[in-house]
């Protein structure tokens, strides 16, 4: 190596600076490296300049590797089958309130990492990704492009499995401030698991600990054994405006997505397919003491049951639910609390007589409010025990009846008050103890 002092008129100087650009290389190795190919000698390899990392820390693949980022800074550069540690070391990485990218390919997880539920150290289940107290937000490049996907033969009916569990640690710790996940699609294998009944809790994305600000949008979740996404209530409490938006759950065992016990909460534009239930929001026993819980639905799209129980003040808007394909299903099912159904269509076999060909089954305490609906089944509204109903303007057709409060198990005191409501096929049966107003 030689050091030499010269002088470039402003021509060079460009096509230097020009070089450099083109290749990756500053200053002295890009004028040696032009130098070398100006007489026909073969200059080093480009060099990819090195950018920093658009989130505060970053998860990508390059060949066999994975790369774990922050900046300008590598922190871990792994083989693809140590994905979980790969990812154990970014959420670390991330600071509070900090984001976390996940770059597109397909991210084939164990889960080897126990975390237990209960304050006794019981209910464990083993997980692909823990994020424990933390408030932050993790971006994908977009479902069907950032894959995480369950590696093959980690789930029994004595190992549970969560794929992504955000809580927080102990069971009194509050969850997150702030969280999102979005852009991703989760895949369960489970057709590469081991089979066994479904362990409450078992889901694709489970949420626990008294949390609020939780946003999960564009996500695909897909081929569960258990739920596809669910905000629940392990850890001493549950979620207070959280927002799921834009999801789609397919192939779920158990429920698509479902909302246990949170409050001032939205399920906007998503869907669920070909899952046990497509959407669950629950409450609680406590329901007639416990207040409005203020859980809204917009725009949700499925082919299988939806099931509020104990929700005190939710709001189905533009619901779209045929369950004329679906193996067994009550329709939509409502135990318990408040809540209307508007300009929602709610679809069942006509000829599934009884219960599983209901569009709807109201019963226990429940009292809802149909506005500008289009149903149809065997039974249209069936309303039954101290179930109460006011159909509003509706469109219902029935090959048992439109209006229905019969049941053989139960004591009969359920109401139904219609008005302006159009009738199709038989209009009414009922059973002694039930009261029918039309308006």
């Amino acid at each position: 190596m030689r050091r030499y002092c010269v002088n470039l008129s402003d021509e060079a100087v460009k096509v230097w600076q020009e070089y450099q650009t083109k290749t990756g290389l500053k200053r002295d190795p890009a004028l040696d490296a032009l130098l070398l190919e100006f007489g026909g000698l073969k200059p080093p390899e480009p060099v990819e300049p090195e950018e920093p990392t658009r989130r505060d820390v970053e998860v990508s693949q390059k060949g066999d590797l994975i790369l774990v980022r922050a900046g300008l800074k590598t922190l871990l550069s792994t083989p693809k089958s140590d994905a979980a540690n790969a990812f154990q070391v970014a959420v670390a990485a991330v600071p509070s309130g900090g984001s976390l990218g996940i770059g597109e390919g397909l991210y084939e997880l164990p889960a080897p990492y126990p975390v237990a539920l209960d304050a006794d150290g019981g209910n464990i289940f083993y997980c692909c990704i823990p994020i424990l107290d933390k408030s932050m937000h993790i971006f994908g490049a977009g479902a069907g492009k950032t894959v995480l996907k369950l590696a093959a033969w980690q789930r029994s009916a004595s190992r549970h499995v969560v794929m992504m569990l955000i809580r927080g640690t102990g069971p009194m710790a509050p969850g997150y401030s702030s969280f999102s996940v979005d852009g991703l699609t989760l895949d369960g294998n489970v057709k590469y698991q081991y089979s066994g009944t479904q362990h409450d809790g078992e889901a694709l994305i489970l949420v626990g600990s008294a949390r609020r600000n939780g946003k999960y949008a564009n996500l695909e979740l897909r081929n569960s054994h258990g739920a596809g996404l669910y905000l629940g209530n392990n850890g001493g409490g549950s979620g207070t405006n959280e927002l799921i938006q834009n999801c789609i759950a397919r192939s779920c065992a158990d429920k698509g997505i479902m909302l246990d016990t949170c409050q001032d909460s939205r399920v906007e534009d998503c869907q669920a397919w070909a899952c046990q239930e497509g959407l669950c929001l629950y409450g609680n026993d406590d329901w007639q003491t416990r207040g409005a819980d203020r859980v809204t639905v917009a725009g949700f799209q499925t082919d299988s049951q939806v099931m509020v129980w104990q929700v005190n003040d939710f709001k189905l808007d533009g619901l779209d639910m045929d369950c004329s394909k679906a193996a067994s299903s009550y329709g939509l099912v409502v135990r318990d609390g408040s809540g209307q159904v508007l300009l929602s269509q709610l679809k069942s076999d006509k000829k599934k007589t009884g219960a599983y060909g209901s569009a709807t089954h109201l019963y226990r305490g429940a009292a809802v409010g149909f506005q500008n609906c289009q149903i149809s089944g065997y039974y249209g509204i069936r309303a039954i025990e101290r179930a109460k109903v006011l159909a509003t303007n509706c469109d219902i057709s029935a090959s048992g009846a439109c209006f229905a409060m019969v049941d053989d198990n139960a004591p009969m005191e359920a109401s139904i008050i219609a008005e302006g409501c159009k009738c199709t096929g038989k209009k009414l049966e009922l059973q002694d103890g039930a009261t029918f107003e039309e308006i």
